[in-house]
């Protein structure tokens, strides 16, 4: 695998078949391996695209992202989501939905386009 040249061992990780997991392994491997997978590069990018195709209108071409951190970030993002969603039918069971009944998600810490983005796709589940 290493020995293949930068362009086609790209496109193999590129492929739709391998996971953020995949990448991660891959990368820790070797240091050539590693550069391949850089959190600047083409395959976290990629990564980053096939998952959440919608969240690609946010950025440019232009900038200077580490889309490996952008990643992650909208993962936490997409697990607090479901935390919060999940513990809505015991905090406003009742009618009288509480003031702060909602401070957790003003509090995240990430853009709010990424919860938005989970949220829909918690609404788009089949069986909900």
């Amino acid at each position: 695998l290493t020995d293949l040249p930068g362009e086609l061992l790209e496109l193999i990780l590129c492929c739709d078949v391998l996971g953020a997991a995949d990448i991660g392994r891959v990368s820790c491997t070797c240091r050539r391996l590693r550069e391949a997978c850089q959190p600047r590069g083409k395959v976290w990018r990629e990564r980053f695209r096939l998952r959440w195709p919608s969240l690609l209108k946010y950025y440019s071409h232009s900038d200077s992202v580490s889309w490996l951190e952008e990643y992650k970030a909208r993962h936490y993002a997409g697990l607090e989501a479901q935390r919060i969603v999940a513990s809505f039918s015991k905090r406003f069971f009742s009618e009288h939905v509480p003031c702060d009944g909602f401070s957790d998600i003003e509090t995240l810490g990430c853009p709010s386009h990424f919860f938005e983005d989970e949220l829909m796709c918690i609404l788009n589940m089949e069986g909900r």
